[in-house]
């Protein structure tokens, strides 16, 4: 019988534990402590109402060791390194566990009480309860709780935006014209002379109020199969499917120096050529083909363009019509400045991820049925928003750790300063063992080849991975732990295995629903679906090198296979 539950109110909220109006579980310090005297838990205990944290720092004194308490395990092993002798560590979430739903315990709250300084992780990985908890219950002489991943910036540390809808994650692909001939107030006209594919393409803008104008349409009105095609069609022949369309496939009137951004659909996966001039005043001043690799492996379509093909697979890109040097190029926005591909060996990559269903407007009748399922590269100004808040997986990727032990160091030092020097020795050591982690990591994940790189997760949590270690993230069950998928998600997930030729999907560890989507999806696909670590550890990976070596085992061996 535990005479402690006699000293706590929990409350329940109808709403779930992450609602604001959620009270966070805290215990009076008087009652607190002369339960856990009663435990056994404390040799002595002061109930006489003073300041906060002075057991702490009794319990400090009497140990030669201070109290950090952190909330999840991989934050725990960090602290360890960096503290060594001279810290006792503590997570709240326990080996095992999931930091997005555990729920505070009054053993929590215990550690909190004598706790000399808290790190959290931060950016919402955590429980809102679990971390206003933390806040309510740490005493006084401990300071606010530092959360790490807010803090990893400062040290060299990369934050990423997570997606809130991976569909629209794709390049943005639009129409431009750049530089000026002849009168600069004369438009020049981008015309669609033939498209080549296995399925019908089309791409439009989204107006006002949601009205339609079709740029191209291999099924426009007066389009024919077959037959002569525009001169550049040599290349298209090489690389699209199927027999060409030509004739009156659509075209776009644009001023000069000006652009537009488009969507493209694209009705079935395959290779696809699209060949375009751009016209002035009735004279064809520039022409050119672009390819499309649609819902299949880039990069395996680009040899098709030679052993130099390029493939643009993200951010915003046009089709330019640079009339000046009587050129079409693709030109896409990248760090430094605009950075300009030639089409003719670039592939433009419409991934398995951008399958989406027709909705039930009427403007889009013309592409098909409603809930007919195409792929999708999304308009740039359709207003919505492809990435939400900043994933908090940042461990994923190495560099960010060695940025959360700088982050611990410090605060560890200015908390006690005298143990400085120690921390900043240790802190060394250990950006030094990860530093030779990171050597390991990206030697194993640069020997899969670039067409064995794909990975389907159970949710958005292996970003830093995938963009730190050359992988992609070709799909995932939800982006977010707890959220359930619908069939639209699961059918895009079967094509995207199908289509890429993935040998094997990956759960977390430990999971329970959301692991068992990506099983069913799996089994039918009849492909193998393996275990990674995404935010926590075990017996068989204690602590954070032996997590990542894991995963970067498993994932090769079963991407390989």
């Amino acid at each position: 019988m535990c005479p402690v539950r006699n000293h706590v109110h929990r409350v329940r909220c109808p709403r779930g534990p992450n609602d604001p109006s959620c009270p966070p579980l805290r215990v009076k310090r008087r009652s607190a402590l002369k339960a856990f005297g009663a435990l056994g838990l404390l040799a002595t205990t002061s109930c006489s109402g003073g300041a906060r944290g002075s057991a702490a720092h009794v319990r400090r004194s009497e140990s030669g060791r201070v109290n950090v308490v952190v909330t999840t395990p991989i934050l725990a092993d960090v602290a360890r390194r960096v503290g060594g002798d001279h810290v006792s560590v503590t997570s709240l979430v326990p080996s095992g566990a999931d930091p997005h739903s555990h729920e505070p315990s009054l053993r929590n709250i215990r550690d909190l009480a004598y706790a000399d300084l808290a790190f959290t992780n931060g950016m919402l990985l955590e429980q809102q309860k679990l971390l206003r908890t933390v806040s309510a219950n740490l005493p006084d002489g401990a300071g606010a709780p530092i959360p790490v991943a807010e803090n990893i910036e400062k040290y060299g540390g990369v934050l990423r935006p997570m997606t809130e809808d991976l569909s629209l994650d794709t390049v943005w692909l639009g129409m431009r014209v750049e530089g000026s001939v002849g009168d600069q107030d004369g438009f020049v006209t981008l015309e669609t002379t033939a498209i080549t594919g296995p399925g019908r393409t089309a791409a439009f803008v989204t107006e006002t109020f949601g009205r339609v104008t079709r740029v191209a349409d291999s099924a426009a009105e007066g389009a024919r199969r077959g037959g002569g095609t525009h001169g550049s069609c040599g290349s298209a022949k090489v690389f699209a499917e199927g027999e060409p369309t030509v004739g009156q496939l659509g075209a776009m009137e644009l001023p000069q120096q000006a652009h537009t951004h488009l969507s493209w659909a694209f009705t079935e996966p395959g290779r696809y050529s699209m060949e375009l001039r751009a016209v002035f005043r009735g004279e064809t001043i520039a022409t050119g083909v672009v390819h499309f690799a649609v819902g299949i492996d880039a990069n395996r379509a680009a040899l098709a363009l030679g052993p130099d093909a390029q493939v643009l697979d993200g951010g915003h890109a046009d089709i330019t019509a640079d009339v000046a040097r009587r050129v079409i190029v693709l030109r896409a926005d990248a760090e430094n400045g605009p950075r300009e591909y030639d089409p003719a060996s670039t592939v433009v990559v419409v991934p398995a991820k951008a399958l989406q269903e027709l909705p039930g407007g009427s403007q889009y009748r013309f592409l098909g049925r409603p809930g007919d399922q195409m792929y999708l590269l999304a308009q740039a100004v359709l207003g919505k928003h492809v990435h939400g808040d900043i994933d908090p997986h940042f461990w994923h990727a190495v560099p960010n750790v060695k940025a959360a032990a700088q982050v611990m160091r410090d605060h560890m030092a200015k908390v006690f300063s005298e143990y400085a020097s120690a921390f900043q020795a240790n802190a060394h050591d250990y950006s030094e063992r990860l530093d030779r982690l990171e050597q390991e990591l990206r030697a194993a994940y640069g020997s899969l080849p670039k067409s064995r790189r794909g990975l389907i997760t159970a949710h958005d949590g292996y970003g830093y991975l995938a963009e730190h270690y050359g992988l992609k993230v070709e799909g995932f069950v939800a982006p977010v732990p707890g959220t359930e998928p619908g069939l639209q998600q699961r059918q895009r997930l079967a094509r995207a295995i199908r289509d890429l030729h993935i040998p094997a999907v990956f759960v977390d560890k430990g999971t329970t629903g959301r692991g068992n989507v990506l099983q069913q999806v799996a089994d039918d696909a009849g492909v193998r679906v393996a275990q990674l670590y995404s935010d926590t550890l075990d017996a068989e990976a204690p602590n954070y090198e032996d997590m990542m070596r894991h995963n970067a085992r498993t994932i090769t061996d079963h991407l390989r296979e």
